[in-house]
């Protein structure tokens, strides 16, 4: 998901009026599942944007705390953000590395409002939005897809086709020839905690968020062998 900066207030002035008809049509049709949302988000949205509810820490995008922290203090209310974050989701502007229909209907909704209730807003998750996503993943599948790899990197066993970041079909072959002195093991390791120390060539630096302290040392080492398995 990739909320433009520079068009977030021209939105917001233009839903303002219309949100509550698009919020109260949401939940008429439709009540927001928060869980499902946060899950979606961390899976398909945290590669980009930062959300620290979430734990997502995207430079891609805007940061999703700072772009509605102040319009929420000023008595924006949830509804409107998340009026403004449907509206985003399903009209991706032209050019944006944003895929359109990233996630759609109830999805959207859900997404909407996850984003919603925590942009901008101090405290950790707790309940069942504490698990979702990400932390609730044990199997290197799981992480994979709960950390939000998919929408950045191709891996044919997972059915991801992102380009953003280099293929890692070829992982299990490439690792241990990227970096010199690293073992393949260590390389994609560091590549996960700290993806600055080395890029690969014709990718972007700092395209790809750290995830170091977001996963446990077993889930660091199940994704680690889930990469190294290969495509």
């Amino acid at each position: 998901m990739r909320l433009s900066g520079h068009r977030l207030p021209a939105v917001v002035a233009a839903l303002a009026v219309a949100t509550g008809v698009l919020a109260n049509g949401c939940g008429r049709e439709h009540e927001p599942d928060l869980v499902n949302g946060k899950a979606l988000f961390v899976q398909k949205c945290s590669s980009c944007h930062t959300l620290g509810r979430a734990n997502a820490q995207g430079a891609q995008g805007p940061n999703l705390d700072e772009a509605f922290a102040t319009s929420l203090r000023q008595g924006m209310t949830d509804g409107t953000v998340a009026g403004v974050v449907r509206d985003q989701i399903k009209n991706v502007r032209r050019n944006s590395i944003m895929p359109a229909d990233l996630v759609t209907g109830n999805d959207a909704i859900d997404v909407a409002h996850y984003v919603a209730a925590v942009a901008g807003k101090r405290g950790q998750d707790v309940g069942a939005l504490a698990t979702a996503g990400l932390a609730g993943a044990t199997t290197g599948e799981q992480i994979f897809q709960g950390a939000g790899c998919a929408s950045c990197h191709e891996l044919s066993k997972a059915d991801a086709s992102g380009t953003i970041g280099p293929t890692l079909n070829d992982l299990a072959q490439a690792a241990g020839q990227r970096e010199p002195g690293k073992d393949a093991k260590q390389y994609v390791d560091e590549a996960i905690v700290e993806p600055d120390a080395f890029t690969v060539e014709g990718f972007q630096q700092g395209a790809m968020p750290s995830f170091k302290g977001q996963l446990t040392d077993k889930q660091l080492k199940a994704l680690t062998e889930y990469l190294l398995e290969g495509g």
